[in-house]
């Protein structure tokens, strides 16, 4: 068990954390065609675990512990996700994840604790945590956060009795993308999936050259490039659904696109690219936001409207799944 948990800890903290979710503001979508809605079902399995009724949270700032009920720890993550207007069966959807989420963090630091974390099961070090937007500082209103908190508080979603691990997007495009593609780490459970958004969420993003130059050069792996700019990037290897999974940096390095995508601050790792000699430019065009992975709440926000429950919609993202409690 240990090493299990041990061996995809990291997993869980890339596919939450890179790209960071953007906020959602107002309503998503318009009216979306009509799509089924797979089985509701909950399973009880004989294997469970103790509820979490606080959370533990090292604030790295302040250099102490913040201790917060687990409904005001699963409240604050949505409020950092979702705006209050979003579908109320897509915040059950998100609530139960963050629980999800944080059961598996329990887990984790129980069989192997993190130093850094002096006994506390995350810390607001938003580069390995979740964003959480803590206390009552927020314009708007709080209270679908909290009742969908109350509602999802004990309830996680499970793969052969263990709790997944997470992974969720602002928006998969088209199609989510498999764990083995983004990670080479093949989960059952994270396979490619129709995402069920209104449409394929292009970004462009256009950088100069002298840009691009200082965002790689000063990294802190420092890719120095020495060739002319047009060929400073060239493709290595792309899935078939346009997921980039590895670059050339200067015909001399190998860099994943998803890291190449966090050094250029891309919305994803799903882009195409040009260089433009007369106007010195990058041009990249990007498919989707987050890390395609999972849940894409965009998608979730349609299957809502369409009448699906978060159970149904957190079945059909995570393939083989259950979904356990409360207890």
């Amino acid at each position: 068990m240990k090493d299990f948990f041990r061996g995809i800890a990291l997993i869980t903290a890339a596919l939450l954390l890179f790209p960071a979710v953007p906020y959602i503001v107002g309503a998503f979508f318009g009216p979306q065609e009509t799509v089924e809605a797979v089985a509701d079902a909950v399973v009880p399995l004989e294997k469970t675990y103790e509820p979490i009724t606080e959370v533990n949270i090292y604030d790295i700032v302040s250099e102490r512990v913040l201790t917060v009920t687990t409904e005001e720890y699963i409240a604050s993550a949505l409020a950092a996700l979702l705006p209050p207007d979003a579908e109320p069966e897509l915040l059950k959807a998100q609530a139960v994840l963050m629980y999800t989420y944080i059961l598996r963090r329990r887990i984790e630091e129980q069989e192997s604790p993190t130093p850094e974390l002096y006994g506390c099961d995350i810390s607001t070090d938003v580069s390995k945590y979740p964003r959480l937007v803590l206390g009552d500082g927020l314009s708007y209103n709080l209270e679908p956060f909290r009742s969908a908190a109350k509602e999802a508080s004990g309830i996680y979603c499970a793969y052969n009795g263990e709790p997944i691990s997470v992974a969720y997007c602002y928006s998969a495009g088209t199609v989510t993308e498999s764990s083995d593609t983004v990670l080479g780490v093949d989960l059952p459970y994270l396979k490619s999936k129709a995402s069920y958004e209104p449409d394929a969420y292009i970004t462009t993003v256009t950088y100069t050259s002298e840009e691009v130059f200082a965002r790689l050069t000063t990294a802190s792996d420092g890719y120095v490039l020495l060739g002319g700019a047009s060929g400073w990037i060239t493709e290595k290897e792309t899935a078939a659904n346009g997921y980039v999974k590895s670059v050339y940096l200067d015909s001399r390095f190998v860099v994943s696109g998803i890291e190449l995508a966090r050094l250029l601050n891309l919305p994803s790792a799903r882009f195409t690219y040009r260089y433009s000699d007369s106007t010195d430019r990058f041009t990249f065009t990007v498919s989707g936001s987050g890390s395609l992975v999972g849940m894409s709440q965009r998608g979730a926000e349609v299957l809502a409207k369409d009448g699906w429950n978060y159970k149904e919609i957190l079945l059909y993202y995570f393939t083989g799944t259950e979904i356990i409690g409360p207890f």
